[in-house]
């Protein structure tokens, strides 16, 4: 059976990420504003890469999970099942209209 360690990928993923690495980065766009929505300034889009602006010090678990959902929406399943009822809807909702 496949386990994830939620802890150690969210402490993997790097502050900030080039656009080569996106994932799914014709749909960037969609998840920046959602992201930014949700929790605001979370994400910043430079030229080239995006980046992770936390509000919190240290970051909420909920931030991380969306920053890795930004970074990495082909793991939106794993990442709703740690996620609060919202994110979850969010998550959902994003898998249903993009697939």
């Amino acid at each position: 059976m496949l386990t994830l360690d939620i802890e150690k990928i969210l402490n993997s993923i790097p502050n900030e990420v080039a656009w080569e690495d996106v994932v799914q980065f014709d749909k960037l766009d969609d998840r920046v504003a959602i992201a930014n929505d949700f929790c605001p300034n979370l994400v910043g889009v430079n030229d080239g890469s995006i980046e992770w602006c936390p509000n919190e010090e240290p970051p909420s678990y909920l931030e991380k999970l969306v920053w890795w959902w930004v970074v990495r929406p082909d793991m939106g399943a794993a990442i709703a099942l740690e996620a609060p009822l919202e994110l979850k809807k969010i998550i959902g909702n994003y898998i249903l209209v993009s697939y």
